[in-house]
């Protein structure tokens, strides 16, 4: 008779796998905490049995004996998470596909696979302005154009480009145009300028030296009068 029902609440639970729903997001940022929760009722408060991957991509952050679960996502890839709970009418089992994302590939995966998201300008000499964008890759193709005052326009397809300007005629926007190579998409990032940016905060004599872009120096092209705001 024991035989009997063990062989009877295994059939129960074969034909009712797959009755309840699992609610949550499908897609978990990595060192994200999701909460998924369970529709169907038990028979009482901890009837409730909740089973994480294997793999580890998931982690369990408290109590999994009740309707409701926190799940701590730690490395990437696709895991399944599933719930067994006892109600009056036997065994209910459910599972439900959750993909771990790292946030760096989500934004890549928006951006066309392009990481750069900035450009900064740095002085050349009283009439030479160069751009560069903050991520110094040789994968994808650029190509700049500046507009100036007078309406006028100049293009370049150098990583690191240089363009005139003066007092008069000077830059009021630049825009960026980065390509990838396989698959081809682009993306476009703008910047406007006023008249009074591109005067001098101080007296500088002699010619500006162009500096050597290197990854990492970003934040030495902040301009100085930024840097002074936010240490105020």
């Amino acid at each position: 008779m024991k035989k009997y029902l063990i062989v009877a609440a295994g059939s129960l639970a074969t034909i009712s796998f797959g009755q309840c729903t699992i609610a949550g997001n499908s897609t978990i940022k990595i060192n994200e905490t999701a909460t998924f929760s369970v529709d169907a009722k038990a028979q009482c408060e901890e009837c409730y049995s909740w089973k994480m991957p294997s793999d580890q991509n998931l982690t369990v952050d408290g109590n999994t004996k009740s309707n409701t679960i926190k799940v701590k996502a730690s490395s990437p890839g696709q895991s399944t998470i599933s719930v067994s709970i006892l109600n009056n009418k036997g065994l209910l089992q459910c599972e439900k596909v959750i993909d771990v994302v790292d946030n760096k590939q989500e934004l890549a995966d928006k951006n066309c696979g392009v990481f750069i998201n900035d450009f900064k300008e740095v002085k050349v000499s009283e009439s030479v302005i160069s751009f560069f964008p903050n991520e110094n890759l040789d994968d994808y193709l650029y190509k700049w154009i500046v507009t100036y005052i007078n309406g006028d326009t100049q293009e370049s397809k150098e990583k690191i480009p240089q363009f005139f300007f003066s007092d008069i005629n000077y830059i009021t926007s630049v825009k960026l145009k980065i390509m990838t190579k396989s698959p081809l998409c682009s993306l476009t990032l703008s910047k406007k300028f006023e008249q009074n940016y591109w005067k001098p905060t101080e007296t500088k004599l002699g010619i500006v030296e162009q500096k050597t872009y290197s990854q990492g120096s970003y934040s030495d092209y902040v301009k100085k009068e930024n840097v002074d705001n936010s240490q105020k």
